[in-house]
């Protein structure tokens, strides 16, 4: 039995298709996704495929997100037909097909390049413009900010023991504040302007269009105003485990050239990728900062059914066990 609120959005979907002149072939859509942070739905069009997507409030800024960096950035984004602020949901076109499922099929390093340039080409671009984001209430994650972030996330001590840290665990990780805030300030000297970064920026959220191979970049809901590098670090660990890249060899380093490429003009290769080695550890104090913001702006109950179990606390692990091996001081 489909839910009064799912009515109500797929209804306000319906009209509003309708009030724009589109032709609907059926009164109900086709199911897309179904969780906890994300209700996507396809209608069926004469103008082809429309997507509905509602997200919990806490996410709801990915309409005017993508509508910002559209008009006012000419971004590679959806082009958004309408938006319900009262609902959380919006309607915007197709724009083609997973790039997962091309890679799946034959992995394609020189188009995730391409990909990836024009992901960090828009990170550039709004570099100088971030206030725009902040002011609509966008998280700022910026390096500043990120100790002070960390130290509230550890103060959870309940929410981290149920995700699967000891109190032991947890007394370790406070001891590495110090270190955090000194990665931080040592990776800020860097001359990396900090803009838009997307928590999913990986290959199953990059659509690419069959004929125009023109490329959009989805799912903008959780995006940060944080460390660029943050976006890269993650789109490179899941090349890792989605198409077998192995750290170091040929095709990673070309996707790290890719990483660096519209960032040389503001530094050397050499200082670009220390900063990049800096920000490999610090992503998984984002990382485990991007997973909290998640679980609260999620029905419990649901979110823990998806398995997320531990999501939060393998972050915070990996980062004690790199500062062990590391020996990095903690003072």
């Amino acid at each position: 039995m489909i839910e009064p609120a799912t009515l109500e959005i797929i209804g306000w979907g319906r009209e509003t298709l309708l009030s724009h002149g589109y032709a609907l072939t059926s009164d109900q859509p086709e199911n897309v996704q179904d969780t906890p942070w994300s209700y996507v739905v396809r209608f069926v069009t004469s103008e082809g495929y429309i997507y509905l997507k509602h997200t919990p409030e806490q996410l709801a800024l990915e309409a005017p997100i993508t509508q910002i960096l559209h008009d006012q950035f000419h971004a590679a984004v959806p082009e958004v037909i309408a938006h319900s602020a009262e609902l959380n949901c919006f309607l915007m076109k197709d724009a083609g097909r997973p790039l997962r499922a091309i890679l799946k099929k034959q992995f394609d390093a020189a188009l995730l390049c391409k990909v990836i340039d024009q992901f960090t080409a828009i990170q550039c671009s709004v570099a100088d413009h971030v206030n725009i984001f902040l002011d609509l209430g966008v998280p700022d994650w910026r390096l500043d900010q990120l100790p002070e972030l960390y130290k509230q996330l550890l103060s959870q001590k309940d929410i981290l023991i149920a995700n699967g840290l000891s109190e032991k665990e947890i007394s370790e990780l406070e001891t590495l504040l110090p270190t955090v805030s000194h990665l931080c300030e040592k990776l800020s000297r860097y001359a990396i302007k900090q803009t838009l970064v997307q928590c999913d920026f990986h290959d199953n959220n990059i659509l690419i269009e069959e004929g125009s191979q023109k490329i959009t970049f989805i799912d903008l809901g959780e995006i940060v105003i944080a460390h660029p590098f943050f976006s890269l670090v993650g789109c490179l660990r899941q090349a890792k485990v989605h198409h077998g890249l192995i750290e170091g060899d040929d095709t990673y380093l070309q996707l790290m050239d890719a990483c660096l490429q519209n960032y040389m003009p503001f530094d050397s290769k050499r200082n670009l990728l220390d900063a990049f080695a800096m920000a490999q550890l610090l992503w998984n104090v984002y990382e485990a900062l991007a997973q909290y913001r998640l679980m609260l702006a999620c029905d419990k109950a649901r979110f823990m059914s998806l398995q997320r179990h531990g999501k939060l606390s393998g972050r915070l692990k990996e980062l004690m066990n790199a500062c062990i091996a590391m020996r990095m001081p903690t003072q």
